[in-house]
């Protein structure tokens, strides 16, 4: 499989509880609808099978050594992947400098002393699936497809990805009356993680889906391309995969119908494609908006450090500050979780909590409402085009 979610575990691996957190992991894949395929478990006798192009999470169990911490080459290289990391230690957080690498001594690691054992295995399993954003209202895709061609397939595929924990957007099922058709469709686009496009003879004969598909590649979201037999691929979809459909895929092999359908075997098939794809888009979206506010930190001689929960924790002018990186569009709702999920995480008070984000492909009336947010709300957004600016001020 090319893309697959990557859980890693370093350290003292030996630990007796490893086996219960890989077992309550994959028991929460399972309650998710999730396919185990997906996931990959690397250690360090098999670490030469991680890549830094895939989404991955690592929990390192510390020791006491005599000499140096133990697989601190490969924490090391992780934490310049900016990979996201969470210490775990069995003693008091008095010691943890003394358990874990220098580089990670600024996380914010987990004393497992005194913790029920369930309950630490369920706070460090929920770590790893925020970490990879598994949870429903966080796994969005969008169905750009022509009504005259594929009508019966795209709903299909709405309801059989809603069934596999997506949430998903088609525009005959997606938006109010009252809404703006076009404005709500190109912003749902634009807060969605990956697009399935559904490739027919007609596709690019609608204004509306040469602008979806012109929209997803500007804000660089993943696009599985289902192609109808007969017909070829779209080209100029940058970050693309092509799924080819056969006759055979359609029921009675019927598939010059509107509203013809796939088999079941098709259907959970894309489903895999698609989750496959929005693993390595996501985690270049994700990856591309903390390496560049890191860059601009480090310019200005700012500290910042990158968190297990994807959080950066930032220094400046003495205040401690937690910035939470969003993909699409920040909203009332993220602010609001972003406040209770960092409150709940951190047992100090917070100077302020940021919500950082990517403005160059939101629209202005969006940008206007995140501006008035910012009026009223505790948590404010920063766009990462003016993160250099406010830095170094």
């Amino acid at each position: 499989m090319k893309h697959y979610y990557q859980l890693i575990f370093m350290g003292a691996i030996e630990h007796s509880w490893l086996p219960q957190i890989k077992d309550k992991f994959f028991e929460k894949i399972d309650e998710l609808g999730n396919d185990r395929a997906f996931f990959k478990i690397i250690e360090r006798n098999d670490f030469k099978e991680y890549t830094d192009a895939n989404p991955a999470f690592c929990i390192y169990m510390g020791q006491r050594t005599d000499t140096s911490f133990l697989d601190e080459d490969i924490v090391n290289k992780l934490v310049k992947d900016a990979t996201l990391l969470l210490p775990l230690i069995d003693e008091d957080l008095s010691q943890f400098n003394q358990l874990v690498p220098e580089v990670i001594q600024k996380y914010n690691g987990l004393s497992l002393l005194g913790l029920p054992k369930d309950l630490a295995i369920e706070k460090i399993v929920s770590n790893a699936l925020e970490a990879f954003n598994l949870l429903k209202t966080k796994r969005r895709a969008f169905v750009s497809y022509k009504r005259s061609d594929s009508s019966g397939v795209a709903i299909q595929l709405y309801e059989y990805l809603e069934q596999h924990n997506f949430d998903v957007f088609l525009d005959t099922h997606s938006i109010r009356k009252s809404e703006s058709f076009q404005d709500e469709l190109l912003q749902r686009m634009i807060d969605s993680d990956v697009v399935v496009l559904l490739s027919t003879e007609n596709y690019l004969e609608s204004e509306w889906t040469q602008k979806e598909l012109s929209e997803a590649n500007l804000a660089s979201i993943g696009l599985v391309q289902i192609v109808w037999p007969e017909y070829t691929v779209i080209q100029g979809a940058q970050l693309s995969e092509v799924f080819k459909l056969e006759a055979s895929d359609f029921i009675n092999h019927d598939f010059r119908n509107v509203n013809a359908k796939l088999n079941e075997d098709s259907l959970l098939k894309i489903v895999q494609f698609t989750e496959a794809l929005r693993a390595r888009t996501l985690a270049s979206r994700q990856d591309k908006l903390i390496s560049t506010f890191m860059h601009y930190a480090e310019k200005s001689k700012v500290t910042a450090t990158l968190s297990s929960h994807k959080f950066i924790e930032l220094e400046k002018d003495g205040e401690k500050s937690v910035v939470v990186p969003a993909i699409g569009m920040p909203k009332a709702l993220n602010c609001e979780e972003s406040q209770t999920l960092v409150k709940s995480i951190y047992a100090e008070d917070l100077d302020k909590i940021y919500i950082l984000y990517d403005e160059i492909h939101i629209r202005d009336i969006w940008v206007r409402h995140l501006n008035w947010l910012n009026k009223h709300l505790p948590v404010k957004t920063k766009e990462i085009g003016k993160v250099s600016e406010w830095l170094a001020v």
